[in-house]
């Protein structure tokens, strides 16, 4: 559902849809609070961000975790040369 605020601002409430992205024919849907990337079809099937095939895979879909606390977002490719913080520890990412 979506709300306006005071502020005239979009508050989304309820439950969130996981983004997908394509990687080597495969759909995956992006865990970021898990930190894994879940098969669309086979939900056993995960792959870890901090595994090898994980890192190359973040790296493909813009999907960047905080050095300083964890916390992953992922990022466009527009502002993939800009400085960016964090929006939990305000560390750079």
């Amino acid at each position: 559902m979506i709300k306006m605020d005071k502020n005239k601002q979009k508050v989304a409430t309820g439950p969130r849809a996981l983004p997908i992205v394509g990687c080597g024919g495969t759909m995956y849907f992006v865990d970021l609070r898990l930190r894994e990337f879940r098969d669309v079809k086979d939900f056993g099937n995960s792959v870890r961000f901090g595994s090898e095939q994980g890192m190359q895979m973040c790296i493909q879909t813009g999907v960047v975790l905080c050095s300083g606390c964890g916390m992953s977002v992922i990022v466009s490719k527009e502002f993939e040369n800009e400085t960016l913080r964090c929006m939990q520890c305000f560390n750079r990412i």
